[in-house]
């Protein structure tokens, strides 16, 4: 592909995602009670945001409420454009709502109109009047310029009222296909657990936080019991998500939890009963003695038998010594494998799949891939030996539809790889700055392969008071090919994917960070939170998106969807959908 040709693409693409948004905000609005009204959230600006430019949330503003808790904080004094369409020509009032300090503020320019009235200038978010605009028939250019740093906006209206108040603009917040189905309060975390708890047929889950304690809730969010860890070596436990799974490993309908837990000086290796987190069985965690440092403990349920998937494999990564074990349900010790290398070396989780279609699982962590038995099947240390080029995510899909499974890998600042399963011999390989996340399938329009894309992390200069991590993303072909990335510039935090049955009608949706991913590869404000988890939740045979925002886990559907047979009761969609998710 030429690079003019590939200027000419990306150039079609955000063409028609600024369309695409700007009739969304003309079906937003609502011809009953209120005059014809266009909402502008912030989120329509994110398609090419300024260098320093940042989202903010609600917690992150002090603010009690903000539409679709997505704002801009503007630290860049570049400008920032997106389009509105309109039908016809016509005198429409803008309405603002901003927050500041006295030295920051905006304008806001309409093709060629300026606002007189300033705006972020307020210390608290203060809806305000911008006075009349005239909009013009088809496409009109909507800047916000003039810009002193420091203020941050979250959504702006036109419309033909002259007294459009908040409530009416609340009442338009997110996607409206989109539907909130649950919604609950927990400790901090970032690693949430899910099963049926009590045998109900309901989704449960367990959260387990930084510290590495355990809290056990029913569907309802009433909490059944809660495990405190020890206060001693807390702080050494505190870097990434904590080791837990659940599995009905006696398949009486109550799922089981497996976690790490301590008592005295003794780590152990714990099957908890899952509604009273009384311990059934324990076995000591295959750490040396404490102290001793905690830099990645996982778990993972595998099937390394004929049988069932009933078996737990514990990842156990102290720096310098990073081990694999596997248990069976009784947590008799099965194997052993052990490298004595660096932090982080072998990546951040281990993944039990079966690569070869021999009905047992394969068990894949970092560039080393062992059989059922915990002997070594390969390993590329050859190309990953610095601990810096580790492996942060795994997918696995027949990408270069040879009728064999693939391996694509995010290895940090080395980039995308793809590998042949069973050998480690690369396919393709690529650079997408730190590769961190990735994802694969038909996700484009007018592509009949399936597609390779990546979040692409970088980093900011946090002694300048830069935001320390961003993100945007890179698309490939399933031929290592790059595409196009979106956003062209990346927007603070470090995103997960989440891909799934959204509408229950077979088809997988793709969605990133708030945002679902349509066809031509670009975001759409879905969510107020960042996704975390994607399952079929409900039992209803379509998938719902989990978000998690530390504190608040909530659960969206689509209105409208097919439903069908509870996904959860084929053990390998549990096992491989459900219950050995990670952010890695």
């Amino acid at each position: 592909m030429t690079k003019l040709f590939y200027l000419f693409l990306i150039t079609v693409i955000l063409f028609t995602q600024c369309k695409d948004g700007s009739q969304d905000q003309m079906q937003s609005s609502d011809h009953g009670s209120v005059p014809e009204t266009i909402i502008v959230p912030a989120s329509d600006f994110v398609y090419e945001l300024p260098k320093g430019d940042i989202l903010a949330s609600s917690w992150s503003l002090r603010e009690a409420w903000i539409f679709n808790n997505t704002a801009i904080v503007l630290k860049s004094l570049s400008n920032l454009m997106t389009h509105v369409t309109v039908s016809a020509d016509g005198e429409y009032q803008l309405f603002v709502r901003s927050k500041g300090s006295p030295n920051s503020s905006f304008k806001v320019a309409v093709n060629d109109q300026v606002t007189e009235t300033i705006f972020g200038n307020d210390s608290l978010m203060t809806w305000k009047p911008g006075g009349s605009i005239e909009l013009k028939a088809g496409e009109n250019v909507v800047k916000i310029t003039r810009i002193n740093r420091g203020a941050a906006f979250d959504v702006l209206a036109f419309t033909k009222s002259s007294n459009l108040d908040e409530e009416y603009i609340k009442q338009h917040e997110l996607n409206e296909e989109v539907e909130l189905l649950q919604e609950y309060q927990i400790p901090a975390s970032n690693a949430v657990k899910f099963g049926d708890l009590n045998g109900d047929d309901l989704t449960d889950f367990v959260v387990f936080t930084r510290d590495y304690s355990a809290h056990a809730f029913d569907n309802s969010g009433t909490e059944l019991w809660s495990w405190e860890s020890p206060e001693v070596y807390r702080r050494e436990r505190s870097e990434f998500e904590a080791p837990g799974v659940l599995w009905d490993f006696d398949q009486d309908g109550k799922a089981e939890i497996v976690h790490w837990r301590m008592s005295g000086e003794q780590e152990w290796l714990v099957i908890a009963d899952g509604q009273t987190g009384e311990v059934i069985r324990q076995t000591a965690w295959p750490t040396k003695a404490l102290p001793h440092v905690y830099n990645n403990f996982r778990l993972a349920i595998g099937k390394l038998t004929s049988g069932s998937p009933n078996e737990i494999v514990a990842f156990t990564d102290m720096g310098g010594t990073i081990s694999v074990d596997a248990y069976a349900s009784d947590l008799t010790h099965l194997w052993n494998h052990t490298e004595n290398r660096k932090k982080d070396n072998l990546g951040h989780y281990v993944y039990p799949v079966d690569l070869d279609d021999d009905g047992v699982d394969e068990v894949l962590v970092g560039s080393l891939l062992l059989d059922a038995d915990g002997k070594e099947i390969w390993n590329r240390f050859d190309l990953l030996d610095d601990n810096h080029d580790h492996a942060d995510n795994y997918k696995f899909a027949d990408i270069n539809g040879d009728g064999k499974r693939d391996i694509v890998t995010a290895n940090s600042e080395t980039g995308v790889f793809m590998y042949e399963a069973m050998t480690g011999e690369i396919i393709w390989q690529n650079i997408a700055e730190h590769s961190q996340q990735i994802e694969v399938g038909n996700f484009l329009k007018n592509r009949n392969e399936p597609q390779v894309v990546v979040g692409a992390r970088t980093y900011g200069n946090r002694q300048a008071g830069e935001q320390y991590l961003w993100s945007q993303l890179y698309w490939f072909s399933n031929q290592g090919e790059l595409l196009f990335k979106w956003p062209w510039k990346p927007i603070n935090g470090n995103p997960d994917f989440v891909k799934g049955d959204w509408k229950g009608d077979g088809k997988d949706q793709l969605f990133w960070f708030k945002f679902l991913i349509n066809d031509q590869g670009a975001g759409e404000l879905y969510f107020p939170d960042p996704v975390f988890h994607m399952f079929d939740f409900t039992g209803d045979g379509a998938e719902e998106v989990i978000t998690l925002d530390g504190r608040t886990i909530r659960v969206f559907g689509a209105k409208e969807h097919q439903t069908g047979k509870d996904k959860k009761e084929d053990l390998a969609y549990l096992k491989h959908k459900v219950v050995n998710h990670t952010h890695y």
